[in-house]
């Protein structure tokens, strides 16, 4: 799968990574399949969210500014953001001051925003389709999907977790292929904080060093 569909894939984890534990693929006996699942509220939520990361990469009219402020609305939108960061930097949030932790929140944001969508810059007609809904527990929903792509080799996986909250749904969790990137962003995190004697104030520093950096896409 190359850099670009990958990162289609996770316009979340234009997750820059952070997320809950790794999801588990659904029982397919347990599971609503495709026609069922793609009627839930669920699934729905999620066939959406594949289709307007896809129709933004696609839309070749837009500028790159345009194109950021459309997956900023998607994150905000579909994702738990709170959770998502809170999950990466584990306990340091304990310890950070409220004005830390507003300002990793917002870098955490800006960051996923620099990392991935600068990167969506080309689109070769791959498609995005939820095959099965499995409720984990009273507010988790387990969502397999999978991107197909036109030279027909074989659709790759993606399982996300979502979250019902207040009457709204939100991703917390995204795996491709079974790997989950929210540990290795965790891991990476985690030395830096814990590189400096604990302080959050650091993290931050290196994340807003990251946002000066010139893009890669």
């Amino acid at each position: 799968m190359s850099p670009v569909l990958r990162s289609v894939v996770l316009i979340a984890a234009l997750l820059v990574g952070g997320m809950v534990p790794t999801v588990v693929r659904a029982d397919p006996e347990a599971a609503l399949t495709h026609d069922e699942a793609v009627k839930t509220p669920t699934g729905k939520f999620i066939q959406s969210l594949g289709d307007r990361a896809i129709a933004a990469i696609a839309d070749t009219k837009i500028s790159k500014t345009q194109r950021s402020d459309k997956f900023r609305d998607i994150l905000r939108n579909s994702f738990d953001l709170t959770t998502i960061g809170r999950f990466v930097i584990g306990r340091s949030w304990n310890a950070a001051t409220p004005e830390e932790q507003k300002d990793y929140l917002h870098l955490f944001e800006e960051l996923v925003i620099k990392n991935y969508g600068d990167r969506l810059t080309l689109y070769t007609g791959e498609g995005f389709r939820v095959t099965a809904v499995r409720p984990e527990t009273e507010k988790d929903t387990v969502v397999n999907s999978e991107i197909t792509h036109p030279d027909g080799s074989k659709p790759t996986t993606i399982d996300w977790r979502v979250r019902q909250r207040d009457g709204k749904l939100g991703v917390i969790d995204v795996v491709v292929e079974g790997v989950s990137l929210s540990v290795t962003q965790r891991q990476e995190y985690a030395a830096v904080i814990q590189s400096n004697d604990g302080k959050i104030s650091a993290l931050l520093d290196k994340m807003r060093e990251q946002l000066k950096e010139p893009s890669k896409g």
